[in-house]
């Protein structure tokens, strides 16, 4: 980037660094080691994050993996990330989409069996590979805690790829 494109200023400041994935729709997402450019006049900050599709399914296949249930956003995140109408999710699921609806907005907590459902539903739909299927698998052959754990998840930087614009200022 050889200028800024919300004020013109040329004497950028480029890096990297840990930047958090809000856009993703979880708060919990840090991309490690990004290529950031800094405008120091205007303070916006633009990030380059390669391949979009390839990293919102790293993010999902870590979800799947996670011990504890399934957070409300971990849950939205999967059926978007499946390209899928709240209504259509349900459908596969087997609940009204009021349910899931609940579930994602964390009104309530879907059942044990439900998030293995969810889970297994989002495997099944995106064909996952087999190594991430026998994970899968083992992570549920063990007894799910009964609690909902908030992890943070920490990506590794790819090399190529398009910029999204955060500012520092909202």
């Amino acid at each position: 980037m050889d200028k800024c494109p919300v004020c013109g200023n040329t004497n950028l400041i480029s890096g990297k660094k840990e930047y958090q994935f809000v856009e993703s729709g979880l708060d919990n997402v840090i991309l490690a080691g990004v290529d950031v450019t800094q405008c120091p006049e205007c303070n916006e900050e633009f990030v380059s994050i390669p391949n979009v599709v390839a990293l919102m399914d790293l993010i999902a296949e870590q979800i799947m993996l996670k011990t504890g249930r399934l957070t409300g956003q971990e849950i939205r995140f999967l059926r978007k990330n499946l390209l899928m109408k709240i209504a259509e999710f349900a459908t596969l699921l087997g609940v009204d989409r009021v349910s899931l609806s609940r579930w994602e907005n964390e009104q309530v907590k879907p059942t044990v069996a439900n998030d293995r459902l969810i889970r297994l539903t989002y495997a099944t739909c995106k064909k996952i590979n087999e190594n991430t299927r026998k994970k899968l698998i083992e992570r549920l052959k063990d007894k799910s805690p009964e609690d909902t754990c908030t992890e943070r998840y920490f990506i590794p930087a790819f090399t190529v790829g398009s910029e999204v614009r955060q500012s520092r200022n909202s």
